[in-house]
């Protein structure tokens, strides 16, 4: 559902940046132009190319909102607040039940997103294959009409087609008594459907030029497409707005197109049939199908854009490949939600509760299962807790039993399974017979990440006359706002057998 929210979004701020631009360039710039340029929206609305830094995919899969699941592995979350002893954690002290009513809120507004994250895909499959229901099931009843009211064309209306096709391309003529306008149907078999009724060479000749310039163009496979994005994307109402500048910039540049090399009189012939066919016109046809005269509404507008002259300045048309390279620009800056790279992978998702975790070592495959979690922040509460070392010390049940060996310069690696974390730091203390620091310095660890896995090596033994006991390591992960630590020991024979009493 982020990937069809995704490209809503990024086709619809498209739209704004050239419905701003649309008085600037709707009388200067090509109708061509602008009728492929808002193709390019219906391109960016359907097509899920993207770059991991484009703006849509930061913002789906670097937000906590936004991404990844919030329940894990289907199962329904905990959502009574619970503070366990064991790992020594404490609510701020200035106002628990406040704090308290805090987490219970936001739990509270994590289900609610949840509930929406998992039943928002069903929605709007089914608002789509309504959507498509309905406008095929019209398409249908419309074709079925005209089948039953078409009869074949004169003669001499086949003979014009035939030369004006030139073997080139292949289009059926006939005639219907149910329409009032020409238009071109069919993307497989296309039909050319002249209303029945009188017109001359020099209007029959207009007419069927322009619906060859159509079907030339294949503005119907483009009527089909914007019909699929705007089923896809029926919850949003700009993908209308785009549908009905589309048909109105198709019909325009098509105009455009067939008196490109007209004379003034062929042009001024060519605005006169059209007129003479918008006065014939009952109701307009809307569908799947070229018109040679849509809306009445956009009439003056083809007139006027028809007496024209059509030359551009140097500076218009330079300004045309900026324009066109700005709009490309963008759609590919805006981009969609693809999620991130196996080679920088930031997931963002901030799980209800800190997550189990796997440890292992090198010379073990059994994992290390005796570790605590102490809560740094989570869900806007600020815990105030002992550090990591203190916690090896007071812990219950106790850390400090069942240690492994862990010898220095082995491998250790960490598995956060599908909560991989924004940010993993790693420190380590020896062990003396203090309880409440470490006698030694705390020593930082490195931390190499690769593909969502974590690993570290165990560091040297320290060179000190203070002796060691064992090992307390930290594991500090960060989920956007959350943090925490997990914490565990090792045993210290590798330490003190080197420095023997």
């Amino acid at each position: 559902m982020k990937l069809i929210l995704s490209l809503s979004i990024s086709g619809s701020i498209l739209f704004f940046l050239l419905f701003l631009m649309k008085p600037i360039i709707k009388y200067k710039f090509s109708k061509t132009l602008q009728y492929y340029i808002w193709i390019v929206v219906l391109l960016r609305l359907t097509i899920p190319f993207s770059f991991d830094g484009s703006i849509m995919n930061d913002v789906f899969n670097k937000n906590p909102f936004l991404t990844g699941p919030i329940l894990q592995g289907g199962e329904a979350a905990n959502f009574d607040i619970e503070i366990d002893p064991t790992h020594a954690i404490t609510l701020p002290q200035a106002n628990d039940a406040q704090a308290v009513e805090s987490i219970r809120a936001d739990n509270s507004e994590i289900f609610v997103i949840t509930i929406i994250k998992q039943y928002a895909i069903y929605v709007w499959l089914i608002g789509t294959i309504l959507s498509l229901f309905i406008k095929l099931r019209g398409y249908t009843r419309f074709l079925k009409y005209m089948k039953t009211a078409s009869k074949p064309a004169y003669d001499w209306e086949n003979r014009m087609l035939g030369m004006m096709l030139n073997g080139r391309y292949k289009a059926k003529l006939v005639r219907n008594s149910y329409i009032t306008t020409p238009m071109l149907i069919g993307m497989i078999r296309p039909i050319i459907i002249l209303p029945d009724t009188h017109f001359t060479e020099v209007q029959l000749k207009n007419i069927l030029i322009h619906e060859i310039t159509h079907l030339k163009r294949f503005d119907i496979v483009v009527k089909w497409f914007s019909m699929l994005v705007t089923s896809l994307h029926w919850f949003n109402p700009v993908v209308y707005f785009v549908e009905k500048e589309i048909n109105r910039l198709c019909e325009l540049s098509c105009d455009e197109v067939v008196i490109r090399k007209f004379t003034s009189s062929e042009k001024q012939e060519y605005g006169e049939t059209l007129i003479a066919v918008a006065s014939n016109e009952q109701y307009p046809v809307r569908g799947l199908q070229a018109t040679f005269s849509d809306e009445k509404t956009i009439l003056r507008e083809r007139l006027v854009a028809i007496m024209r002259p059509s030359k551009r300045s140097t500076f218009i048309i330079l300004s045309s490949f900026v324009l066109a390279a700005v709009v490309i620009f963008s759609a590919i800056a805006l981009g969609a939600s693809v999620g991130a790279s196996n080679s920088n992978v930031r997931s963002s998702i901030s799980p209800v509760e800190p997550p189990a975790i796997v440890i292992s070592h090198e010379r073990n495959t059994d994992p290390i299962e005796n570790y605590t979690i102490l809560k740094s922040s989570w869900n806007g509460v600020k815990y105030d807790r002992m550090s990591f070392y203190q916690a090896a010390w007071h812990s219950e049940p106790t850390l400090l039993t069942g240690l492994r060996r862990l010898k220095p310069g082995e491998k250790l690696k960490v598995d956060f399974g599908e909560n991989t974390p924004d940010k993993v730091t790693v420190k380590m203390a020896f062990l003396t017979e203090s309880f409440e620091q470490s006698l030694l310095p705390i020593e930082e660890v490195a931390v190499n990440h690769v593909n969502g896995k974590y690993a570290f090596i165990n560091p040297p033994t320290a060179v000190s006359d203070i002796p060691t006991t064992g090992r307390v390591y930290s594991i500090t992960a960060t989920w956007g706002q959350n943090s925490c630590e997990y914490v565990f020991a090792s045993d210290g024979k590798f330490d003190y057998e080197q420095f023997p009493e």
